[in-house]
């Protein structure tokens, strides 16, 4: 406990001592953390879109006219039965129209003077979100088969292929350039805090001329590392909810809307711990790799 406690003395008055160093490893590590924190936010907030593009995912049935109400009932219940299935809306032809009518919102006009509605009822198939993709929707068109009440099924297939092409995609970007993110941090980080250590190599010549052990010398910068780490990540995260709460006062409604999203959600408590021991786990490791470096040359 004694050399725990002196180790932390030592540590802290190092920290004092290269206050201006320490600044800017502290600094790097942040500003690194802080590249991989809004990525991860990015990458968070997309992905949400994509859940929400794919939550639009339904199968409309548009039924023959001159069947009974018992028949459709019938069709629906079976219907809700597939595993595929969440849920079944029936959409009469009045319901149909009024869509429509609010869909022209100011050009309804257009609607006066039919004299019989242009719109079939209808069935609102809505997926699962595991069948929310094509192989999901042929399996429930599969259980359909040639049901004599349907008389055309669409389920926007030309859009739902190029949104699981824009899927694929997502996933393949955000992959490639989180790795390339995170390697370039440590990079970077590894490097700033070599050359921390390298300006104390004649501290280090010192202690090794009087007789101090590995452990007695790496101890205290594993020390300063961490809490170097731990202070970077914590001044990356205050930097992502600075940006987070500018995006969300800026953001115009509009662009919700397009996205399909409520609001911009902060990355998860899960990312928001990783960052912390990350950080840690960077500036310790960095400073315990530095200096073992320097030792062997």
């Amino acid at each position: 406990m004694s050399r725990l406690i002196s180790s932390l003395l030592r540590a802290a008055a190092n920290l004092r001592q290269n206050w201006a160093t320490s600044s800017i490893t502290t600094g790097i590590i942040a500003i690194s953390l802080f590249l991989v924190g809004g990525y991860l936010m990015l990458a968070h907030n997309l992905g949400n879109v994509v859940i929400g593009w794919k939550s639009d995912v339904r199968v409309t049935a548009y039924l023959r006219d001159g069947f009974p109400i018992s028949d459709i009932n019938h069709l629906m219940d079976e219907i809700s039965g597939y595993p595929e299935v969440e849920s079944v809306i029936y959409i009469t032809r009045d319901q149909a129209l009024e869509e429509f009518r609010a869909m022209l919102d100011k050009e309804n006009n257009l609607l006066e003077g039919l004299e019989e509605y242009p719109l079939p009822a209808s069935l609102r198939v809505t997926p699962r979100r595991d069948y929310q993709n094509m192989d999901g929707i042929n399996s429930i068109l599969a259980r359909m088969g040639d049901d004599p009440l349907v008389e055309e099924v669409n389920y926007g297939q030309e859009w739902l292929g190029r949104l699981e092409k824009v899927i694929k995609a997502f996933h393949f970007i955000a992959v490639g350039f989180g790795i390339i993110l995170c390697l370039a941090a440590v990079f970077i980080i590894s490097n700033t805090i070599k050359l921390t250590v390298l300006a104390r190599r004649d501290e280090l010549e010192i202690m090794r001329l009087v007789g101090a052990t590995e452990a007695f010398i790496r101890t205290p910068f594993l020390i300063e590392g961490l809490i170097q780490g731990f202070a970077g990540s914590a001044v990356s995260l205050a930097m992502l909810t600075l940006l987070y709460r500018v995006l969300i006062a800026r953001m115009d409604s509009a662009i919700y809307k397009i996205l399909g999203i409520g609001t911009i959600n902060f990355i998860p408590s899960g990312s928001v711990i990783a960052i912390l021991l990350g950080g840690m786990v960077l500036g310790g490791l960095g400073s315990l790799a530095s200096v073992g470096r320097f030792s062997r040359k």
